[in-house]
C-alpha cells in the first residue's frame, strides 16, 4: 500500500485529470501573444496609462515550510522533516515562486516519506502503561552462566545462574520511548568463602549500565537454600528506553553466585491511555463502536479531513475515490484504524492538496476574474501564516462572506493576530532581509578567531527579532532602517564591545542604523577575509531600494582593490568609477559600501584598517544626497518614497507568488497611500495587499 511507483502515479493522473478541467499548467508554452510579465524590462514609473493585470498563477506546489506547517496542523503531529526535502529554489528573494517550484519524481517520494512519518506520528495508537516479563528459561537469552532450577531440586524456580563475571542477554522491542520501571525477581547463595551477603547485580540497556540492584541473602538461611527461600524482588523505576529493538542484560559483577528467576519491564510511565492529538481531532466520530466497525463514520472522517486538506469542500465522487484506497486495505487484512491512515495519505499526495490551484472562471479569457472565495482564503492563509484556512476562515468562504470588504479586511486583521503569522518572519522577513545568507557565511577562523556557531546563531536572532518587531506592529517598517535599539546576547555583546550578562535589548552608540548595522547583515555582505563595499551596495540596491543593477560589461576588472594602486579604498573606488563602463552603476553601490566601511566583514566597529589608514564613511548618494555615516545614510533611505514602494513590491511578490512587475503599478498605488497614511506600519501594508484588485483576482489565457 506504501509503494512510492503507486502514489507517484496517482498524482500524475490526477494532475492530468486537472488538465483536462482546463486547470492552467505551470509548463505550458509561453504564447505570442502572452500578457506582459516578470521580464517585462518597464521601469516603476509607467506612465498611469499602463494596463492592470493581475497576473496568472494556476498550480503553485506547496513549498516545504508551507508543506510542513499544513500536515502539521491537519494530523497535530510536531515531528519535523522540512530539512530532509529537496530544497526550494530561491527565486527573486523568496522560496514561493510559482514559477520555480516544479515537482520531479525524487521530490514526490521524499514527500510520500514524509507524510508516512507525519501520520504514523499524529494518528498513532493510544498509548498504554504495559508490563513485559522476559523469563531466562525461555531460551531467548544467551551468554555466560547457565538455565537451571535455582535453589536445588525440586524448587519449581528456573532461570539463570550467573557467577563472578558472567552475564545473559536478549533482545527485546521497545514499542514506545519513554521512562520504564524495571524488576528483577533475584537470589544471592552465599557459595564460596569471604563471599559477603550482599552482591551488585547490574541491568544493562545496549552495553549502557542503567540500574545497579543490591541483592541481599538472608544470613539465617542454610546455604544452599537461598534461591529457594529467599527470592526477592528489586526494582528501578526511572529508567529511559528508546524506542526499536534494545538489548537488555543481567549480569553478576562480585564473587558468588546470583540467581534471576525473571526480568520485569514496565511502561512507560508517562503513558495515559488517552488518543493522540491527531484522532482526537481527526476522529469526528467513533469508527469502531461496540456494535463493530462503523463504516459510514469512517467516511464521514475522510469527508472532514479532504474538506479541510483540501481548502474546498470535496463532492461525494472525489470522496468515493479516495474511499477505494480505504476499502482496499480493509480488504487487505487492515484494521479501521490502520485503513483510514492510507485513505489520509491518500488525501496529503494528491495533487488538490500538494498544490493550490487556481482555475479561472473563463480559463480561455485573459481578462481579470475574481478567484473564488475559497481560493481567496487559501491566499490570504498561506501569505500571513504559510499553511492552509482554519475552520473561520473556511466557513467565511463557505458561505461566500469572504468576498466582501469589511469581512476580508477583518479575517486578515485575525489571521495577523494570530500566533500562527510567527511564519511571516521566516518566510518573509527573513528571506527578504538575508538571513539564509547567514548560515553559508565563511569568515576566515585566522583572521576572525572569535567567530563561531555560538555568535552566528546570536547575529540571527538579533536580525530576526528586529524582523518581528516590524512585522508584529512594535515597530513601523521604516524603522527596520532606523531602529536604535537591538536584542543582544551576551556573546553578541561582547562582539559589539558591551558587557552584558544576559539577553537584553540594548542601545549600542554606533548601531542606530537598523539592518545595516547589525552584524549578520554585516557578515553575509562580505567576503570570507574582508569587507566588500561593492556587495554591500549591490545589496542595498537590490532589496531595500528595488533597483537592479546590470552586470559589469565584458572584459571590465571587477576586483578593484587587487587592479588599482590608490592608497586607500573610498580611492580605488573612485578610481574604478572613472571607467566610463563602471561609473553608471558603481556611483550608486560605492556611496552605500563606503558607509558601512566602519564595519569589519564580520560586524565589529573599527576606525582605521588593518594599515593604520583611516576610515571615511561619507558620501552622497544620488537621489539621496549628502551623509555623513551610515545612520544617517539609513535615515535618509527610510525616507524615500522608493524605499516604501521597494517594502511593497518585495510584499507582493511574497503575497503572490511571484515577481512584482511594471503592470501592477495601478494596483501598488492605492496599497502605498494607505501604508503611509497609517505610519508606515505592516498590518495596514497587508491588509491593503488583500484588499487589492491584483489580490482579488486572476485571468485566464488567451
Amino acid at each position: 500500500m506504501r509503494n512510492s511507483s503507486t502514489f507517484i502515479s496517482l498524482v500524475v493522473l490526477l494532475a492530468v485529470g486537472c488538465n483536462s478541467t482546463k486547470t492552467p499548467s505551470q509548463s505550458e508554452p509561453s504564447s505570442e501573444n502572452e500578457r506582459p510579465n516578470d521580464e517585462v524590462a518597464a521601469e516603476w514609473d509607467t506612465p498611469d496609462e499602463l494596463e492592470s493585470d493581475p497576473g496568472r498563477v494556476t498550480l503553485h506546489r506547496l513549498n516545504n515550510r508551507e508543506l510542513e506547517l499544513s500536515v502539521q496542523s491537519l494530523v497535530s503531529t510536531e515531528v519535523s522533516f522540512k530539512s530532509t526535502l529537496p530544497k526550494d529554489p530561491m527565486t527573486d528573494g523568496f522560496d514561493n515562486n510559482a514559477k520555480a517550484l516544479t515537482v520531479g519524481t525524487l521530490h514526490v517520494e521524499t514527500i510520500e516519506s514524509a507524510i508516512d512519518s507525519w501520520i504514523d506520528d499524529g494518528l498513532r495508537a493510544p498509548i498504554f502503561v504495559e508490563t513485559n516479563r522476559y523469563e531466562p528459561e525461555n531460551e531467548e537469552w544467551s551468554g555466560g552462566g547457565g538455565i537451571v532450577e535455582l535453589g536445588g531440586w525440586n524448587s519449581s524456580i528456573y532461570g539463570v545462574s550467573l557467577y563472578h563475571g558472567s552475564a545473559q542477554s536478549r533482545y527485546i522491542t521497545v514499542n514506545h520511548s519513554g521512562t520504564y520501571t524495571v524488576r528483577v525477581r533475584a537470589c544471592h547463595e552465599l557459595y564460596g568463602a569471604g563471599v559477603g551477603p550482599t552482591a551488585p547485580l547490574e541491568f544493562r540497556v545496549d552495553n549502557q549500565v542503567v540500574a545497579t540492584f543490591t541483592v541481599v541473602a538472608d544470613s539465617s538461611v542454610n546455604y544452599g537454600n537461598h534461591c529457594k527461600l529467599d527470592m526477592q524482588t528489586y526494582e528501578e523505576s526511572d529508567v529511559l528506553l528508546e524506542a526499536g529493538e534494545t538489548q537488555i542484560t543481567v549480569n553478576n559483577v562480585d564473587y558468588g553466585q546470583v540467581g534471576v528467576d525473571w526480568v520485569e519491564l514496565e511502561g512507560p510511565l508517562e503513558a495515559t491511555g488517552e488518543l493522540p492529538p491527531g484522532r482526537a481531532k481527526i476522529y469526528v466520530c467513533d469508527p469502531v463502536p461496540e456494535s463493530g466497525d462503523d463504516l459510514e463514520c469512517a467516511r464521514e472522517i475522510v469527508h472532514n479531513f479532504m474538506d479541510e486538506a483540501w481548502r474546498r469542500p470535496v463532492s461525494d465522487a472525489e470522496v468515493d475515490s479516495v474511499m477505494v484506497t480505504f476499502d482496499l486495505a480493509i480488504q487487505s487484512g487492515s484494521d479501521v484504524h490502520e485503513a483510514l491512515t492510507y485513505a489520509l495519505k491518500r488525501s496529503l499526495m494528491s495533487p488538490w492538496f500538494l498544490f493550490r490551484t487556481e482555475i479561472p472562471s473563463s480559463p480561455e479569457n485573459a481578462t481579470s476574474q475574481p478567484l473564488t472565495a475559497h481560493e481567496l482564503a487559501t491566499r490570504v492563509s498561506y501569505f500571513i501564516w504559510s499553511r492552509h484556512p482554519d475552520a473561520e476562515l473556511r466557513a467565511a468562504a463557505d458561505d461566500g462572506s469572504l468576498l466582501e470588504d469589511a469581512v476580508l479586511e477583518a479575517q486578515t486583521r485575525r489571521l495577523l493576530a494570530d500566533i500562527k503569522a510567527e511564519a511571516l518572519v521566516e518566510g518573509f522577513g527573513a528571506h527578504w532581509l538575508g538571513l539564509p545568507d547567514l548560515s553559508m557565511a565563511t569568515p576566515d577562523p585566522e583572521l576572525f578567531p572569535n567567530f563561531n556557531d555560538e555568535l552566528r546563531q546570536a547575529m540571527d536572532t538579533e536580525l530576526r527579532d528586529l524582523i518581528r518587531r516590524a512585522l508584529q506592529g512594535e515597530l513601523n517598517m521604516l524603522e527596520l532602517l532606523t531602529a536604535d535599539t537591538t536584542w543582544l546576547e551576551p556573546i553578541l555583546a561582547s562582539h559589539y564591545g558591551i558587557e552584558q550578562n544576559e539577553g537584553s535589548y540594548a542601545n549600542v552608540e554606533g548601531r542606530n542604523g537598523g539592518v545595516f548595522t547589525t552584524a549578520a547583515f554585516l557578515t553575509f555582505t562580505s567576503n570570507s577575509t574582508r569587507t566588500s563595499p561593492v556587495r554591500r551596495g549591490h545589496w542595498v540596491v537590490n532589496n531595500i531600494m528595488c533597483e537592479k543593477s546590470p552586470p559589469p560589461p565584458d572584459g571590465v576588472e571587477q576586483s578593484f582593490d587587487e587592479s588599482e594602486d590608490a592608497a586607500t579604498v573610498p580611492e580605488q573606488l573612485a578610481a574604478h568609477r572613472a571607467n566610463p563602463a563602471c561609473a553608471s552603476c558603481h556611483d550608486q553601490l560605492d556611496p552605500i559600501g563606503i558607509a558601512l566601511e566602519g564595519f569589519d566583514a564580520v560586524g565589529v566597529g573599527r576606525s582605521a584598517y588593518a594599515d593604520g589608514n583611516p576610515i571615511e564613511t561619507s558620501g552622497d548618494l544620488p537621489g539621496v544626497g549628502n551623509f555623513n555615516n551610515v545612520s544617517e545614510l539609513a535615515l535618509a533611505l527610510s525616507l524615500q518614497e522608493r524605499t516604501h514602494r521597494c517594502m511593497i513590491q518585495k510584499a507582493l511578490t511574497y503575497a503572490l507568488g511571484r515577481k512584482a512587475q511594471a503592470n501592477d503599478l495601478p494596483f501598488i498605488a492605492p496599497i502605498m497611500t494607505n501604508f503611509k497614511d497609517s505610519g508606515y506600519y505592516f498590518e495596514e501594508m497587508a491588509v491593503a495587499i488583500v484588499q487589492s484588485e491584483l489580490f482579488r483576482q486572476h485571468r485566464g489565457e488567451e
